[in-house]
């Protein structure tokens, strides 16, 4: 009988546990990246080549070793929230991936998944929920094409065109 209660105790606890645990929602990943403005950073990584773009707010401190300094570009609240703007109207934000292990990408509100060497322009959205835990978001682009048109869309914002230009000419 002791033995039972303790039994039952442990899949009680198991079963409280398991449903306290806070679930990745896109709703709520897509409103925490929306009011981070003030803290998201993005960075423009081409799959499979040594060059990246890295767009950060003055809060962070970065050390740039890329050759040409386009690793750290500086930004604030009010070009972020164009960043968000422009993603959610090319319609970029409706599929977020998350990394799981080895390398494996899964969306949040799918089982669908995306192969790192497949994606020819990746968006990496680091941002803050309102608990101030860091979280991070993929975005893939397929298409070379709408990663060129991104990159046009995105360049006007900063005052780095030597970056975005090589950006496109590695696409």
């Amino acid at each position: 009988m002791k033995m039972k209660f303790t039994i039952n105790i442990l899949f009680l606890f198991i079963f409280t546990f398991s449903f306290s645990q806070n679930e990745i929602t896109y709703e709520k990943t897509l409103s925490d990246i929306k009011s981070s403005s003030k803290i998201l950073t993005t960075t423009l990584i081409i799959p499979d080549v040594e060059f990246y773009i890295g767009i950060f707010t003055t809060d962070w401190i970065v050390e740039d070793l890329t050759e040409e300094q386009c690793g750290d570009i500086k930004t604030d609240s009010l070009k972020n929230s164009k960043i968000i703007k422009i993603l959610e109207s090319k319609k970029l934000l409706e599929k977020l991936y998350v990394e799981m292990e080895n390398n494996n990408y899964e969306s949040i509100n799918s089982s669908e998944k995306f192969e790192w060497k497949d994606a020819k322009l990746v968006i990496n959205m680091n941002f803050s929920d309102e608990s101030d835990v860091f979280n991070q978001v993929y975005i893939p682009i397929m298409n070379k094409k709408k990663a060129k048109e991104l990159i046009k869309s995105i360049s006007p914002i900063f005052e780095s065109d030597f970056c975005f230009k090589k950006l496109k000419r590695k696409l």
